[in-house]
């Protein structure tokens, strides 16, 4: 059933790819923790907006491409605009901008924002080659394959596309011509080589291929994959949040995010949350945790009714966000009390890059032993911990080793986690001085004691 609902919206998601209207506004895939992202937002009444328009008046090439890439979208908070996006693209052309060349060419060859001209469409797209942009191939196979119906050269530009650039687009197309048997020279059909484009094309977002690698995971019976209806859903679902429709809500939630109006924000990714978009997921969720006046409200559990579903949703995938790793984390180990859950997701976020994970199971170890939660073993082995046989025993000498390799650690999160990390560590090494120097003290009183005892008795 859920494949059917994504695969519903995801064909939706491929008309308005190809058909692109006027007034349509991408998918911002973009989390309220990402600063950066949000920084770079060009709102079509903001400071960088108007900075980048007038670049554009003045002629700079760059700025013209860039503008008409986002119109061309309806991109980075711009609505779309295809006519204002194809002048953009042909004022860049004119200067000899191998993008703008590109982006011009695909224009006059659909047809969109401008007359249909193919002839100076190709013409457009061979400068665009002829100037450094060789992904521009995929375009001129396209008419090679389309309108002159000549395979050989169409498999030619696409095999030279693929090979100089790994472009996706070029890699589905080499996909469709083994599927529908029209690569040369034996035009076979062969499923078994058509995987390799689609596959590789799929994993570097070509919808498309995304589309193709659902449905034989719906279906199943193909030489190459078994059938697997969770994947096919979860690919489908990749594509149909790629939706005008999903992409609107998105937009009016980052709008109001900006302008500070955080319930209105919050409503907005609710509703894409509603939809079962994990973005809308994760951003509600950080909106309703972070904010007192919406986590006061008792209506619901952020953390497990939000968060915990946007994990729930992304599974184990390695891009997986930081933020909702350690506060559901921290939910079951506090709230929860469930100390398994807790230590298999720190170890989740630790494998993710971030050293908070690492830190967060010493915690666990140094403060839940009393209660026989020391963490086994093999869980330290998933994290790159191995003790030495010397210390494998030792609570605080294990804890020692842990915090100074934390301490080390180079990941792009590790500079957040070095402080309590070096805390962490001289803390536990001045536990082990003190037990030792007790030690010593002990014994040496032990000593003392036995020799006026020999004395005494002699």
């Amino acid at each position: 059933m859920a494949y059917v609902y994504y695969q519903q919206m995801a064909e939706i998601s491929r008309r308005e790819l190809y058909n692109p209207k006027a007034g349509e506004v991408a998918m911002e895939h973009i989390r309220l923790t990402d600063k950066k992202l949000l920084d770079e937002l060009t709102f079509d009444k903001s400071d960088s907006f108007y900075w980048l328009k007038q670049q554009a008046r003045r002629g700079v090439a760059s700025a013209q491409h860039h503008l008409g890439a986002l119109m061309y979208a309806g991109r980075n908070g711009l609505t779309r605009n295809i006519q204002a996006a194809v002048e953009y693209f042909r004022l860049g052309a004119a200067q000899h901008d191998a993008s703008s060349h590109f982006g011009y060419g695909l224009a006059l060859l659909k047809g969109q924002g401008t007359k249909q001209n193919v002839t100076e469409a190709v013409r457009q797209i061979e400068k665009a080659v002829e100037h450094g942009f060789l992904g521009a191939k995929v375009a001129l196979g396209y008419h090679a394959y389309e309108i002159e119906k000549n395979y050989t050269k169409a498999a030619q530009y696409w095999k030279e596309c693929f090979e100089q650039t790994h472009d996706a687009n070029c890699a589905h197309n080499l996909g469709v011509m083994w599927t529908a048997g029209r690569y040369p020279p034996n035009f076979v059909i062969d499923h078994v080589q058509a995987w390799q484009y689609y596959s590789f094309a799929a994993k570097h977002e070509q919808i498309d291929s995304k589309v193709v690698v659902a449905y034989y995971n719906a279906r199943g019976g193909h030489p190459v994959i078994i059938r697997n209806p969770w994947l096919a859903a979860i690919w489908s679902r990749n594509v149909a949040e790629e939706s005008s429709a999903i992409g609107t809500i998105v937009r009016r939630a980052l709008e109001a995010y900006r302008d500070q109006r955080w319930y209105a924000s919050f409503i907005f990714y609710m509703q894409a949350a509603l939809a079962g978009v994990e973005l809308g997921y994760f951003n509600a969720g950080f909106l309703c945790n972070e904010l007192k006046e919406l986590n006061n409200e008792g209506t619901f559990d952020c953390i497990e009714q939000l968060l915990n579903k946007y994990l729930m949703i992304h599974g184990h995938n390695r891009n997986i966000d930081s933020y909702a790793l350690l506060n559901v984390a921290e939910y079951y180990q506090w709230k929860k009390r469930n100390i398994t859950k807790a230590i298999q997701l720190y170890v989740q976020l630790y494998q993710n890059g971030d050293a908070h994970g690492l830190y967060n199971l010493a915690q666990i170890e140094e403060e839940e032993s009393h209660l026989n939660n020391t963490i086994d073993l093999k869980i330290w082995a998933q994290v790159g911990i191995r003790f030495d046989e010397k210390i494998v025993t030792n609570r605080y000498r294990r804890l020692q080793y842990v915090y100074q390799h934390c301490r080390k650690l180079k990941t792009a999160k590790s500079d957040e986690s070095y402080i309590p990390c070096t805390l962490a560590y001289l803390r536990t090494s001045t536990i082990i001085l003190f037990y030792e120097q007790l030690k010593i003290i002990i014994t040496i009183i032990l000593m003392i004691l036995s020799t006026f005892v020999f004395i005494f008795r002699t």
